[in-house]
């Protein structure tokens, strides 16, 4: 019986009843012996009570819980003990499950037989389970388990959210009440069918679903295998796809139209065969360089002489990378046609390669966008100008403001802001109509800009107000050019048939102080012109 004893693999102890250690067997002699560094140990007599409750350290919970149980079986308070714990070394983790059973002699209880069974397999198995079962639970993707009965066992938490149920009132239910009896007929129950033969089924379907109403998911249904091999049901997924189908729909649509757009539109084509020497340009590409199609020789170094100078670089780096590496690229570039006409087009290269890597073939097209890019950028110029005077609106003038001062903060320049009001122009829109306020905008604007430098800027804000913009200039330097432009409105006509204006303004100066933004600035500039109104008008004052 010894023998036997010893050769069990649960590591077992027979406690007296005061919890001495009587006998214990191999594998708890071993036990001990590994955990106590190889020194010799007593193990018989030891109180196994004792070292449990005086247990310290990050385990001894559970070790003052193991030695109030085996307290309980001695006195009879419990016919059987058992405790799952945790014994992890620095280089392992390990799980035990001890208990705890009486030893009855006569009817009486004498001692107990305490077991400690490593459970390390079946707790890092569960372990596993539970962060499947979380992944499955969080997944964004509606999961579900059905038996050959149709009947749901499982649900995750986002198929309960799209259907707008609880969990009791979809597991251990038939598919058919969930689904419908016409999408069940029709879709679920054929493709359920061909999953239990051992199928795995992958499609896309619109679906009508309660919590995220219309949507296209990507479904797949995979077998439900036991360990045998045999099939038990099946694993349904659902990814939500209606966005990428939406997306890839709308994509396809615009393939189709653009493709139909470029046989309308006449794109030019080129090839050239690097093997055979041969090259060819299209009449439409002919066309677009100004050449006539039978005058010219066809070679692409050609057309690079037509490439806008300040374009070539660009043009130059990208097309010998995609030599090197063999991919197409695209770009918008502009040309100069025969004529000297600038044109803007869109070209698009390709390169037919050899097994070796190598290319062979250069090919692409090539589309006179000019019209769309002159388009492009007549609203970007109205988008920034101010349509009665045609100088910047005031969006577009703050915003220049807003990068100079970034600028002169950089460099360390000074930079100064006129406001600009043009006095009792009421009283010419009063007397004249507002025909005539216009052309005086309109003058005024005119008048302002001629003269000034090149980096000097002047906006419209509104109404009568104007403003402008000195980068590189101080207080006094900005003082005799707003005087400057004082003067020379003031010594202007405006003439419009038999009517001679003279027109004045007032001009309030600022000059930009360390760390203040446009809003502060332009304030204190207002501030000035408000001064000079006050102050008789025609005239420049400066904040302070």
């Amino acid at each position: 019986m010894r023998d036997i004893f010893d050769s069990l693999s649960e590591h077992i102890a027979v406690l007296d009843l005061d919890g001495h250690i009587v006998d214990a067997n191999a594998s708890w002699r071993r036990f001990v012996s590994e955990n106590s560094g190889g020194k010799s140990c007593r193990i018989e007599g030891e109180n196994y009570i004792g070292v449990c409750e005086n247990s310290r350290g990050v385990f001894s919970e559970e070790a003052r819980a193991a030695a109030a149980g085996i307290r309980a079986v001695l006195a009879g308070e419990i016919p059987f003990f058992r405790l799952e714990y945790p014994c992890h070394s620095p280089g392992e983790k390990r799980w035990f499950m001890m208990t705890a059973t009486p030893l009855v002699s006569h009817g009486v209880i004498d001692g107990t037989v305490v077991a400690h069974i490593q459970i390390t397999s079946r707790k890092l198995a569960e372990a596993a389970l539970v962060r499947y079962e979380r992944a499955i639970a969080s997944s964004s993707s509606l999961v579900s388990i059905i038996d050959l009965d149709f009947v749901y066992q499982l649900v995750n938490d986002s198929y309960l959210k799209v259907h707008r149920r609880k969990r009791e009132e979809i597991e251990g239910h038939k598919v058919v009440e969930i689904m419908g009896q016409d999408v069940f007929d029709k879709f679920v129950q054929p493709n359920l069918e061909r999953c239990f033969a051992g199928e795995t089924v992958q499609f896309e379907a619109w679906v009508d679903t309660t919590g995220a109403g219309r949507c296209c998911y990507a479904v797949t249904y995979y077998p439900y295998r036991e360990r045998d091999d045999s099939i038990s049901g099946a694993v349904v997924t659902a990814t939500d796809i209606t966005e990428a189908k939406l997306l890839r729909d709308e994509l396809a649509g615009s393939a189709r139209r653009l493709a139909e757009a470029q046989r309308l539109a006449q794109v030019g084509s080129f090839e050239k065969d690097y093997v055979h020497g041969t090259k060819s340009w299209s009449e439409e590409f002919c066309r677009i360089l100004g050449y006539d199609p039978d005058e010219v020789d066809p070679d692409f170094n050609l057309f690079m002489h037509h490439i806008h100078r300040e374009d070539e670089p660009d043009f130059q780096k990208n097309f010998e990378a995609a030599q090197f590496s063999g991919e197409d690229f695209s770009t918008e570039l502009r040309i100069l046609t025969v004529q000297g006409e600038e044109k803007h087009v869109s070209l698009t290269c390709g390169f037919d390669l050899q097994e070796d890597g190598t290319y062979f073939r250069l090919h692409g097209a090539m589309a006179d966008v000019t019209s769309r890019r002159l388009a492009e950028l007549r609203l970007e110029r109205l988008a920034n100008t101010d349509e009665l005077t045609g100088l910047p609106n005031r969006r577009h003038f703050l915003e220049t403001v807003r990068k100079e001062i970034v600028r002169s903060r950089r460099f360390g320049k000074s930079l100064s802001v006129g406001m600009v009001d043009i006095d009792n122009f009421k009283k010419v829109n009063d007397v004249h109509g507002h025909g005539v306020g216009d052309l005086a905008l309109q003058h005024v604007a005119r008048t302002m800009t001629h003269g000034q430098r090149a980096i000097d800027v002047v906006g419209r804000l509104g109404g009568e107000e104007f403003c402008i913009l000195f980068p590189e200039t101080g207080m006094d330097a900005g003082t005799v050019a707003a005087e400057r432009v004082v003067k020379v409105l003031a010594d202007s006509v405006l003439e419009h048939g038999d009517l001679k204006l003279r027109l004045t303004v007032s001009i309030g100066l600022a000059e930009h102080a360390h760390g203040e933004d446009v809003d502060a600035l332009l304030k204190r500039a207002d501030d000035a012109l408000y001064e000079a109104k006050r102050s008789g008008k025609n005239r420049v004052c400066t904040s302070a």
